[in-house]
């Protein structure tokens, strides 16, 4: 596979550097290293810059283990998206960058439940 064009500093270097022939393999470093990048790349999603946190975006995903091909990573804080929307773009993000992947999930189904969220909306 070719690299893909740079689109500019930041994002579009990170996405160049794993879109070219270099495709990582399954190991938690490298797991940690692309999370750490879809941190950074949506942003939007997560708690983790100021402007989200302002808004009482503070949701983070954080790796917790691999199981055969399987990523697990854990959900933690308010999310303004559906959380299963989070967890797919989380697992494309991770498996665009390191095929070995076939899922991702959380390690539990409660941190799915997007229940906290609809109990806030309801409140404005």
């Amino acid at each position: 596979r070719r690299a893909a064009p740079d689109r500019g500093a930041g994002r579009g270097e990170r996405v160049a550097r794993f879109a070219g022939a270099d495709e990582l393999v399954l190991s938690e470093d490298s797991v940690e290293t692309v999370l750490a990048g879809a941190r950074e790349d949506l942003a939007a999603c997560f708690g983790y810059v100021d402007e989200s946190r302002r808004v009482g975006i503070t949701g983070t995903v954080d790796f917790v283990e691999i199981d055969g091909p399987t990523v697990v990573v854990r959900f933690g804080g308010r999310f303004w998206h559906k959380r299963s929307d989070v967890l797919q773009r989380v697992a494309n993000y991770l498996q665009e960058r390191i095929p070995e992947i076939c899922d991702v999930s959380v390690e539990d189904a409660a941190q799915l439940d997007d229940a906290d969220a609809v109990q806030e909306k309801t409140n404005w």
